[in-house]
């Protein structure tokens, strides 16, 4: 099965080189010319669900890339444990004022105030992504999310960093990233939360944050093929 991810489109916040993580603005109109403009790229590749953050910004995308791409609304799913990552204190500070190195690095895993390190969103997302594969393995996905998310997902497809080679992932919302579900490496297909972590998923009564069992991938699989 093919995955497909793509960036949100700009916001305002963006352009002004704001920390956003759970603060929630809307597309400014760069940002919706860029999300119509990805349309094309993303025609013909046999896509029939979009799984997408519940933020705003990334909605507001998935909904012009459904329209464009002649999907109900109905084949968007909100995946909520795709939420940006938690900046805490630092959300809404410049990226000038912050080491942004640090921040972004699985290594460094530098403090967040009362927000979520990078170890901690992985924790959650990649959990997650394993339940979703499996549960949607029939479907070709698009995947649209904020900027922390989607470096997980290059791990998650690609494995874990190893020190000194952290992988430099160009981050763009122009850009149509691949995967495929077959080259997950194992260490990702068994992948145990990281210990001595504070509990980084929200009370949103999702509960595929954790990894599922078989019998519970059956039967979520049983209730979406029923409804």
């Amino acid at each position: 099965m093919k995955v497909y991810v793509v960036l949100n489109g700009q916001t305002d916040l963006d352009v002004q080189g704001v920390i956003i993580g759970r603060s929630d603005p809307s597309l400014n109109d760069a940002g919706k010319e860029s999300a119509r403009n990805i349309i094309p790229s993303l025609t013909g590749k046999g896509i029939d669900m979009i799984l997408s953050s519940p933020q705003i910004r990334t909605m507001e995308t998935s909904e012009i890339i459904a329209e464009g791409l002649e999907l109900d609304s109905s084949k968007i799913t909100k995946g909520m444990k795709l939420f940006e990552r938690a900046f805490g204190d630092f959300e809404g500070k410049l990226t000038s004022e912050v080491d942004m190195f640090a921040l972004e690095s699985w290594f460094h895993n530098a403090e967040t105030p009362n927000g979520e390190t990078t170890k901690e969103t992985a924790n959650r997302v990649i959990a997650y992504m394993n339940n979703m594969v499996k549960i949607f393995r029939t479907k070709t996905m698009l995947l649209v999310v904020p900027e922390y998310i989607l470096r997980v997902l290059f791990w998650f497809f690609n494995g874990l960093p190893q020190a000194g080679k952290e992988t430099n992932i160009n981050l763009n919302e122009t850009t149509v990233y691949e995967f495929e579900t077959n080259e997950i490496p194992q260490e990702i297909k068994d992948y145990e939360p990281v210990s001595g972590l504070q509990n980084s998923s929200s009370d949103d009564g999702d509960d595929t944050g954790r990894l599922l069992n078989q019998s519970e991938i059956d039967a979520l699989i049983a209730k979406l093929t029923s409804s």
